[in-house]
């Protein structure tokens, strides 16, 4: 099929484009394409469609003339983007074979409709991932004219809208897209090439392997990761899986290491296993590989080689060099992430050894500075593995071993997990207030967001814009004593910081609207400094809320003693101003007056715009 007519035709659209969109109306240039088009369009109705919008375009009036003429450029760019031919002087034509059929070309929406999409595919604007959501739920997408911008917009800076074009937008369009994706990739080693590499092999196009082929013959090291990617859901792709995992390149070896876990066979597990009892480089990512796998071969060999690690620290002196202690300590935590996943019956004992071992706490203590961090990642590695054990496990490991194992530093992620383990154990609530309440009143262990975590469901803040009334306190749930921990707190002299927020939160949705006790410790709240402003504005929020006797000459008198701007960015823009009497705008118009603050000068306009 000769297309020369669609070229032509886009030159002069060009045209247009440059003298004005008015020079359209009765164009001859333009009626010529007609009826050309018409018997075109007896093939293919694509082309009928291009005829009847220059028909449109031709006779419509000046104010609409720009978005006809752009409706057709778009579905001309997209024809030729699709099915077009290169016809170049003194050039030999060769038969095309259309990707795409003519008649699955869908020109649905018009240009105004398709504008918003267009638009955030092709700027740096912020909130274009949501104007995105919208038009794909409005199925805009289905319009072919927005596939070259598609495939483009893969690689947009931000990273969240081309993930969304390409894990949503693009599978829900399918093979229509192909040669748009195709057209796009290059062989270079750019993000972008990697997302369509991916989609072409999601959508099963045939030129992948060829392409594969290609690209690991070539110095590419992102595109090629892909490349074992695709490679690792083939059992017949074992060999050469096995020789990328000795390429030159970290990337790729990384990739051919998580290949081998998945292919999941005596040889492909034997050669992760042997580079793990041998290599020196790579051992991250051999451990992030190991962690995937059940490992039902060479189980054994692993398990030997992390407790080799672990009596190779614990061997050491303190006197020895801190570079050796260091490396030692780190090649015991990165070890025990490949029993991750295993659930064999003897690692809990191993845990409990390590743990619990003097020698280990010992050197570690004598060392705090240099190897703490170190320690907590073994402790951190040790509850991951008993995490991904069968369900119940780890709550046995806890009561049975932690009251023994010692009360260290780097040892109190055991107590925080415990709390969370125990709660999804369901313990009765007076157990785990007799067993964690100690730890919460150190606040060392178990905090109030803890609490918060476990014992609310929603989010309540009432000094920020995006206020969620959807809190709930579970009273079945949480022992009160709880709460009487919470007012000993916040009744204290004691500087609590960030727990403001959590338990007057708590606190609210456990009193209900009636309460001296608390509406007394709020006005306590409300004539005491508190460290950061914003927790200062949630007492205000409450006072108001509650209706608290004299809350408005209580929060006008805190509020009286701010002397600088930075205090009051918060707090002036609560929504409490607007209960106030308007007689306390002029209060504050004084205050703004007297300290040149603009905070309270937008607080009276709050209070009398009301």
């Amino acid at each position: 099929m000769k297309l020369q007519a669609l070229y032509d035709l886009q030159q002069e659209l060009n045209r247009l484009f440059i003298a004005g969109s008015k020079f359209a109306k009765e164009d001859p240039r333009l009626k010529k394409y007609i009826p050309v088009l018409n018997k075109l369009g007896e093939k293919a109705p694509v082309f009928k469609m291009v005829a009847t919008q220059i028909e449109e375009l031709i006779v419509t009036n000046t104010q609409q003339s720009s978005e006809k003429l752009m409706n057709l450029s778009v579905l001309l760019y997209s024809i030729l983007y699709t099915q077009g031919e290169t016809v170049e002087a003194e050039g030999t034509e060769s038969p095309q074979v259309p990707d795409i059929p003519l008649d699955e070309v869908h020109t649905t929406h018009s240009y105004l409709e398709l504008k918003p999409a267009l638009d955030a595919l092709t700027t740096s604007n912020s909130g274009r991932v949501e104007i995105l959501k919208e038009a794909y739920d409005r199925h805009i997408f289905n319009d072919s004219r927005t596939y070259a911008y598609l495939d483009k917009a893969l690689n947009d800076k931000y990273s969240e809208l081309a993930d969304y074009i390409e894990e949503t937008i693009i599978p829900s369009i399918g093979k229509p897209i192909i040669p748009f994706l195709l057209k796009g990739f290059k062989y270079e080693d750019r993000k972008e090439n990697v997302r369509r590499l991916r989609l072409l092999h999601k959508m099963g196009n045939s030129r992948v392997p060829e392409m594969v082929e290609t690209i690991l013959s070539e110095s590419l090291p992102a595109l090629r990761v892909e490349c074992v990617h695709i490679l690792s859901e083939k059992a017949d792709q074992e060999e050469l899986i096995l020789s990328l995992a000795d390429d030159k390149n970290k990337q790729v070896r990384e990739a051919a290491y998580m290949a081998l876990a998945k292919m999941n066979t005596k040889t492909t597990l034997e050669r992760l296993t042997s580079a793990f009892l041998k290599s020196k480089k790579d051992i991250e990512g051999i451990v992030c590989a190991l962690a995937t796998t059940k490992l039902p071969y060479f189980f054994q060999d692993v398990y030997d080689q992390v407790v080799r690690s672990f009596e190779e620290f614990i061997t050491l002196d303190k006197g020895e060099m801190d570079k050796v202690l260091e490396n030692k300590l780190s090649k015991l935590a990165v070890s025990i992430e490949a029993l991750t996943n295993k659930d064999k019956p003897e690692m809990p004992g191993l845990f409990t050894r390590i743990l619990k071992d003097t020698a280990y706490n010992k050197l570690v203590r004598a060392k705090r500075v240099l190897l703490q961090h170190k320690a907590e990642q073994v402790t951190a590695n040790i509850i991951n593995c008993l995490s991904s054990m069968e369900p119940g496990k780890k709550l046995t490991f806890f009561e049975n071993e932690i009251h023994e194992i010692p009360e260290v530093n780097w040892n109190r992620p055991l107590w925080n997990n415990y709390f969370y383990t125990a709660i999804e154990g369901n313990y009765p609530k007076d157990k785990i207030y007799d067993l964690f309440s100690p730890l919460f009143i150190k606040e060392q262990v178990i905090t109030v967001w803890d609490l918060n975590n476990v014992y609310t469901s929603g989010r309540r803040t009432y000094y920020s814009y995006d206020q969620i009334d959807d809190f709930e306190l579970l009273t079945d749930k949480i022992d009160p004593r709880w709460i009487a921990l919470c007012y000993k707190k916040l009744e204290g002299e004691e500087n609590v910081r960030f727990s403001y927020e959590p338990m007057l939160n708590m606190i609210d949705a456990y009193e209900g609207s009636k309460s001296e006790k608390f509406d007394k410790l709020l006005v306590k709240l409300t004539r005491k400094e508190v460290s950061k402003d914003d927790y200062q504005g949630l007492v205000f929020s409450l006072l108001v809320k509650r209706k608290v006797t004299g809350c408005f000459e209580l929060i006008y008198n805190a509020m009286s003693k701010k002397k600088h701007s930075y205090l009051l960015s918060g707090l002036s823009n609560l929504s409490i101003w607007k209960e106030f009497p308007e007689k306390y705008a002029a209060k504050f118009r004084e205050l703004h007056k007297k300290n040149q603050l603009s905070g309270f000068g937008y607080i009276a306009d709050e209070i009398e715009g009301q």
